[in-house]
């Protein structure tokens, strides 16, 4: 499977402007250690097409605080890392060379020797460009920090955060998602008032057109029989083409 995977999201015409006038984002975590409290991306100017691809590639850091709306302010170097692989903080807060082999099962580890409290943070790759995707809520000391990154996402919109801002309410009336098996997902939502756009429904595949159906296994539409013309109806229609205007 590859590390890269792609996302669309269709938002309904009468929908997404409504979002964008009461200050919603389009929101998107990822999950880490099987937690989200970080939003890796938010888009503010919400369309009727939105697209994101991610790659499964990451930095780690440390940072001396969590900040409920704040972004993580690095106290490390940030550090490329992979899957399985390891890496010391030493006791001056300096990061050894990277070892060991790439386990895309596995979590990696930093191996913490230094002896004042840390927040240990991720960044992942999303549209080729490196966000931060997790941060620990709990400081901690010196001894072994696993992270496990998961091709998870939670979808939602949100009027009070921004790229990089960490959180720890619940998140409501969201989409979760998990390209575990699939490197490809497309999802809709749409909202039944433009006076709570928020309160729409998620759903797979693209927004519904009239008439067609979607079939998520081969990625195509086909058109309904029942609203297809007959063939007496397409040469009455033919007909009322062909009629001359009327005269004044």
């Amino acid at each position: 499977m590859s590390s890269k995977y792609r996302l669309t999201i269709f938002i309904s015409e009468d929908t997404f402007p409504a979002l964008k006038k009461a200050g919603y984002r389009l929101c998107i975590a990822k999950e880490v250690n099987g937690k989200h409290d970080v939003a890796f991306q938010t888009v503010k100017d919400i369309v009727y097409q939105n697209d994101f691809e991610f790659d499964e590639r990451f930095l780690i850091f440390g940072t001396k605080k969590f900040e409920v709306g704040e972004t993580a302010q690095p106290f490390t170097r940030k550090v490329l890392i992979a899957s399985g692989r390891e890496v010391t903080l030493d006791v001056d807060g300096a990061f050894s060379v990277v070892s060991g082999p790439v386990v895309p099962s596995k979590p990696f580890t930093v191996h913490n020797q230094y002896a004042y409290p840390l927040h240990f943070g991720v960044d992942a790759v999303v549209d080729n460009g490196y966000n931060t995707a997790f941060v620990h809520e709990m400081a901690v000391l010196s001894g072994e920090i696993f992270m496990a990154p998961k091709k998870k996402l939670l979808i939602w919109f949100d009027q009070g955060l921004e790229t990089g801002m960490m959180f720890t309410h619940t998140v409501s009336n969201c989409m979760r998602l998990d390209f575990t098996e699939t490197n490809d997902i497309t999802i809709s939502y749409a909202a039944p008032s433009k006076t709570a756009p928020e309160k729409g429904i998620w759903s797979f595949g693209p927004l519904p057109v009239l008439g067609q159906t979607y079939h998520p296994e081969t990625n195509t539409f086909s058109l309904t029989p029942a609203i297809l013309p007959s063939g007496d109806e397409l040469r009455r229609l033919g007909e009322l083409l062909r009629l001359e205007p009327p005269h004044p």
